[in-house]
């Protein structure tokens, strides 16, 4: 049965796509995904990435399946279920994998990637690789990365490069931007809001430090990441910030406590494939973690980018 689903989500994509279009993207229509166990797969991925609270969270109804350590929901960071352009949008990610990953300096496949987002960002365990969550995940990436070539997809995933300050980002510059452009919705603890106060319901304003956020593995928690995702989406409804507000209010949030992740001295066995704002030790260099933490950032080794 496993595999005619998968043969039929093949046959679904190839079918979906119209010998006339462009070779660029567009979002598929998702209400002409067909009524069936294929499409019933498709369906639930986006679900999961929408409301992962509620279906693999802590306070999931079927214990067995509480893989999120945390209330967050993927979308938080992937917006509009991981659809629009420049804020970490999966739109094309499917095409990337198999991928070399630095992290643990080898090739690995979607699944993997999605498991290091489950044990980072979401604070939780793995998903099983074969399990019914992972398949449908998998099944969505495939849906919207119609008509997608990976080079687009590559472009359509990647925030917008902030420039380089000549100075560290500074939390006490950034506790004022915070003060006077976040916490009247993330809330002065950084804690952000349950839907009607309810942590079990999760969130209705994502957490952006604390113990039911993101760890300090995540990819988040590293300077670059936060301030260009900041840069680009924060304030929700009018991002407006200066790049040196941006920058300043990314370094305030990673100053905050954020959970705790082991092991984190494993990644990267090589050390000039690490990002040179990676929070944690060791390094290619001899410089300080707060130098690869808070910038700046020229003269030090290792990686750009991701």
């Amino acid at each position: 049965m496993k595999h005619l689903i998968i043969i039929s989500i093949t046959a679904i994509l190839l079918f979906s796509c119209s010998k006339n279009e462009p070779l660029g993207w567009k979002y598929p229509d998702m209400s002409q995904v067909p009524k069936t166990p294929a499409g019933d797969m498709i369906k639930f991925g986006k679900e999961l990435i929408s409301h992962t609270n509620v279906h693999i969270g802590p306070y999931a109804e079927n214990p067995a399946r509480r893989f999120a350590g945390n209330n967050l929901d993927c979308s938080n960071c992937h917006i509009d279920a991981g659809t629009r352009p420049n804020t970490l949008g999966f739109v094309g990610t499917y095409l990337l994998y198999p991928a070399y990953s630095g992290r643990v300096d080898t090739i690995i496949s979607i699944r993997q990637r999605i498991n290091e987002c489950m044990v980072r960002s979401m604070n939780g365990r793995p998903l099983p690789f074969e399990s019914y969550e992972m398949n449908c995940l998998v099944a969505y990436y495939q849906w919207i990365s119609i008509d997608v070539i990976p080079q687009v997809g590559e472009k359509y995933d990647a925030l917008k490069k902030l420039k380089f300050m000549d100075r560290a980002a500074d939390p006490n510059l950034g506790r004022a931007v915070y003060n006077r452009k976040c916490n009247t919705c993330h809330a002065e603890n950084g804690a952000g809001a349950y839907l009607s106060g309810e942590m079990e319901k999760g969130f209705d304003i994502p957490s952006v430090w604390g113990i039911d956020s993101y760890n300090i593995g995540a990819g988040m928690y590293r300077l670059i990441t936060a301030a260009e995702f900041v840069k680009q989406k924060m304030p929700y409804y009018n991002a407006n910030l200066t790049d040196e507000e941006s920058w300043d209010v990314a370094a305030y949030l990673v100053s905050k406590p954020h959970p705790f992740m082991a092991g984190l001295e494993k990644d990267f066995p090589d050390l000039n494939e690490k990002p040179i704002d990676c929070p944690y030790p060791p390094y290619a260099d001899s410089l300080s973690v707060d130098r690869h933490k808070y910038g700046p950032f020229t003269g030090l080794k290792g990686k750009v980018g991701k």
